[in-house]
Order: C-alpha cells, then sequence, then structure tokens
C-alpha cells in the first residue's frame, strides 16, 4: 500500500514538472472558456428540464421504491444520463470536440496525476484542522454502502460509480452547468460557481475541500481539450483508484 501511494505520488510530480516544462504556453484558460461559453449549445431551458427529470426520479424513489442507496445512485444518475440524451438531440456537438479516445486517455492520465498531490495535500490539511475543531464527518454514504454490502452489489456499485456517474457528471457540470454560468457570469464565477456545485452534490464534508479542488482539475481540462471525453476519463480513473484502495482498506482489515 505504501509503495503504491509513493509511486503515485511521484508520477504526480513527474505530470506536475510536465506540463510546467512545455516550451509553447496554452492560452488564458479564461479566453479558452469565453470561446466554449459562446459556442455552447446548451440553454437555461435544457438545465430546467433536465433537474426537473432528475428531481422527479428522486422523489419517485423516495416514496415508491424501498430505501436502498442502489435506488439513490440510480435515479439520480441514470435518468439525468436519459434527460441528457433526450435534450442533446439535434444539437451540435452537445459534448465538445470528439477527441480520439487513446489521445483523451493520455491526457486524462497525465492530468489526474498532477493534481493528484494538490488533492491529497489539501485533504489532509482539511482532516486535521477537522480534527483540531472535534468534528468527525461520516464516511460518504456509497463508501459506507461499498462497506457493508455484499459482492454483487459491490459490483453494481463498482459499475455505477467508475462508468455511469463520471459521464452524468462530467456531461451535467463541464458540458452545460459551466458554459451557461460562464456565459451569464464570467470564466472565474462559472469556474468556482460549478466546481463548488459539484462538491456540494456529494454531501459529504470530510472530502469537500478536495472534491472542489478535483471539480476545477476536471473544468481545466474541459476548458483546455475543448472535449468532454478528458474530463469523464480523468473522474472514473479518481472513482476506480479510490475504491480500488478502499477495497485495499478493507481487506487490510483498516476499515470495519
Amino acid at each position: 500500500m505504501g509503495l503504491l501511494l509513493g509511486l503515485l505520488l511521484v508520477g504526480g510530480v513527474a505530470a506536475i514538472i510536465h506540463f510546467l516544462s512545455q516550451s509553447r504556453p496554452a492560452p488564458p484558460w479564461r479566453k479558452s472558456l469565453t470561446h466554449l461559453a459562446q459556442h455552447s449549445p446548451w440553454t437555461l431551458i435544457d438545465l430546467a428540464w433536465i433537474l426537473l427529470c432528475v428531481t422527479a426520479a428522486q422523489l419517485l424513489s423516495y416514496f415508491f421504491l424501498p430505501p436502498s442507496a442502489l435506488w439513490s445512485f440510480l435515479s439520480l444518475h441514470g435518468v439525468l444520463i436519459l434527460g441528457l440524451l433526450w435534450r442533446a438531440r439535434g444539437k451540435t456537438a452537445p459534448f465538445g470536440r470528439r477527441l480520439s479516445w487513446p489521445s483523451a486517455l493520455g491526457q486524462s492520465l497525465l492530468r489526474w496525476l498532477a493534481v493528484l498531490p494538490i488533492l491529497w495535500f489539501t485533504a489532509f490539511v482539511w482532516h486535521v484542522l477537522l480534527n483540531a475543531l472535534g468534528w468527525a464527518p461520516e464516511l460518504q454514504q456509497s463508501i459506507q454502502f461499498f462497506i457493508h454490502t455484499d459482492t454483487w452489489n459491490r459490483i453494481i456499485l463498482l459499475i455505477i460509480a467508475v462508468i455511469i456517474a463520471p459521464i452524468a457528471e462530467e456531461c451535467l457540470f463541464r458540458g452545460i452547468l459551466l458554459p451557461l454560468l460562464a456565459r451569464r457570469f464570467g470564466p472565474w464565477t462559472g469556474l468556482i460557481i460549478s466546481s463548488l456545485a459539484f462538491a456540494v452534490l456529494h454531501n459529504d464534508l470530510g472530502t469537500l475541500p478536495a472534491l472542489f479542488i478535483m471539480a476545477i482539475a476536471l473544468s481545466l481540462a474541459c476548458i483546455r481539450t475543448r472535449s468532454l471525453r478528458v474530463p469523464i476519463l480523468m473522474h472514473m480513473i479518481f472513482n476506480a483508484v479510490n475504491l480500488a484502495l478502499l477495497h485495499l482498506l478493507l481487506r487490510a482489515g483498516l476499515l470495519t
């Protein structure tokens, strides 16, 4: 475990050095986001319809389905994807340019590694602060479910967390919300509010700052590449590695 974390940290530092040493600097992200926002085909009407569908699904799940974390996740992310596909019909490049998958994977790995040391440092400082204040946040609902459920439910949760959730959340937050907010309020406000909304949606005080930083990184990846494929793959890697580390902690008896 220690060796794995050390290798990830070294890889993250190497990725940061790679981006800092690039000879041809990219244009300012604010200019790129402004261009992205101006050419986005999404409207507030689209966002309103999608959120209405998700809200209705959540209410139906709450009142008519058995209380289950899986039903909650599916009624959120499953309906979100259906709503996105519905409102994307007839739009030109609704999810950005079609970057080749090998290129997108390479970009996502480098960007994920580069943000990893920052995420760990932020999480460490935040937990020290919470402990100093006498607060002990509970584990995230999805993590609690993963720990205490059976193998089949873990497999379903793995599929949701590694495939469905990244696609749904990136299409919503980076594909729709980010350009809409940037178009209306400017690039800085769009970046901050969409990233904060992403962190707050996960409803976990213990990971709030780290998720905010991750959302910033995902947004910048979308802005720089003009494609949702890179942030989607980054998000998939982030969730997959977190679940793999969680599994290792469970096998080592460090979580019960």
